[in-house]
C-alpha cells in the first residue's frame, strides 16, 4: 500500500465515522508500520484533509442537524400555539403555572440552535478546505 492509498483509506474511514484506533490497527496490519507512525500518520491525514472528510461526513451530520432544528422548530411552535390558546403545561408536576410551557419552548429553542450550530459548523469545515 503506498501512500496516497493509505492516505485514501484514512479519509474514506474517518468519513465512515469509525474510530480512530480501529483505522490505525487496520493500517498496521495492512501497511506492516507500527502503532505509533500509524497513528501519526492518521493524525496528519485528518489535519492536511479536515474539508474532504468534512464532506464524507456532511449527508449524515445534515441530516441529523436538520432533524434536530426541525423538531425544536416543531416543538417552538406547538408548545406557543398551546400557550396562546391559554394552556397551561405544568413541569414535572410543580405547582407553577406555564413553567412546562417556557421549559419546552426554551428546549426546542436549543434543539433548533443546536441542530443549526452542527450543520454550520460541518458546512465551515467543508469551505475552509
Amino acid at each position: 500500500m503506498n501512500k496516497q492509498q493509505a492516505t485514501d483509506f484514512v479519509i474514506r474511514e474517518l468519513g465512515k465515522h469509525h474510530q480512530r484506533n480501529d483505522i490505525i490497527q487496520k493500517l498496521c496490519e495492512i501497511s506492516g508500520i507500527n502503532w505509533n507512525a500509524a497513528e501519526k500518520f492518521v493524525q496528519q491525514v485528518e489535519a492536511e484533509n479536515t474539508g474532504a472528510i468534512a464532506m464524507r461526513q456532511s449527508p449524515l451530520i445534515t441530516l441529523i442537524g436538520m432533524g434536530t432544528a426541525l423538531a425544536g422548530l416543531a416543538l417552538m411552535i406547538w408548545i406557543a400555539t398551546e400557550t396562546l390558546q391559554g394552556y397551561i403545561i405544568f413541569f414535572l408536576s410543580f405547582p407553577v403555572p406555564y413553567l412546562g410551557n417556557l421549559v419546552y419552548f426554551f428546549t426546542g429553542l436549543a434543539m433548533m440552535l443546536g441542530g443549526l450550530w452542527g450543520m454550520w459548523g460541518t458546512i465551515l469545515k467543508i469551505w475552509n478546505s
